[in-house]
């Protein structure tokens, strides 16, 4: 008679949940790497001891317990944590210079849909019941961005002009109210030696306008208001 061998699901305990954004369009951002940067002492344990288990492709390592990357909808998690306090880092890969290299950190305590200007979180389980409270982590990055009004000279606001980065292929339409954002520009990482753009302002009925020169950083967002005159 053969022997049976019974196979039971392994559940893993969701202890950290997080999103990360777009500062300014609060769209998502996929591929960010997120990494517990502070742990309790148990948890750092842990992860020397898999160290010396992998030995060198353990820095090489794309998901780890203590690293993760955001999936397409911007979503991380963290599982089966022990319990204490922990803080956490986000980076961008792949994206050069259309973000901020150090992103804004908003946490909500569970129980709460408020997020919180701390940084650290508790993760931790309920005494009585054994209900896990799962804090969350919430990234949001600048984006290297132009942003601003197209009015005429009646400082009426232009709707539906095209307002493109001269020579680059970057442009949006203003909305409803004149306004229009364009972001996740390439900038330039020197303040001293920005990169230097002209923007052109198409829109039906009015003369094609053409911007005096523009700077741009990374990770700032530069207000630029424009005029069109009528044909």
């Amino acid at each position: 008679m053969l022997n049976k061998i019974r196979l039971e699901a392994i559940h893993h305990r969701i202890a950290i949940v997080g999103q990360v954004k777009d500062a300014q369009t609060k769209q998502v951002i996929p591929g960010a790497v997120v990494k517990i940067a502070n742990m309790p002492d148990s948890f750092k344990s842990k992860l020397d001891l898999l160290a010396g288990l992998y030995g060198d492709d353990w820095e090489k390592r794309v998901k780890r317990p203590d690293r993760t990357r955001t999936r397409v909808d911007g979503y991380f998690s963290f599982q089966d944590l022990p319990d204490g306090p922990y803080t956490l880092t986000a980076s961008l890969l792949g994206t050069g210079t259309r973000y901020s290299a150090d992103p804004t950190i908003k946490t909500i305590p569970p129980g709460s849909n408020t997020e919180s200007e701390d940084t650290e979180v508790q993760v931790s389980s309920d005494p009585e019941t054994g209900a896990d409270t799962i804090p969350t982590v919430n990234f949001y990055f600048q984006p290297t961005a132009l942003k601003g009004n197209v009015t005429n000279s009646d400082d009426e606001a232009v709707v539906m002009a095209k307002v493109e980065i001269e020579g680059s292929g970057e442009y949006t339409f203003t909305d409803n109210n004149g306004n229009y954002l364009l972001s996740s520009l390439e900038a330039s990482r020197d303040k001293l030696s920005p990169r230097q753009v002209k923007v052109n302002v198409v829109a039906q009925g009015y003369q094609t306008l053409t911007s005096a020169l523009v700077d741009l950083n990374q990770g700032a967002v530069t207000t630029h208001n424009l005029v069109v005159v009528k044909m």
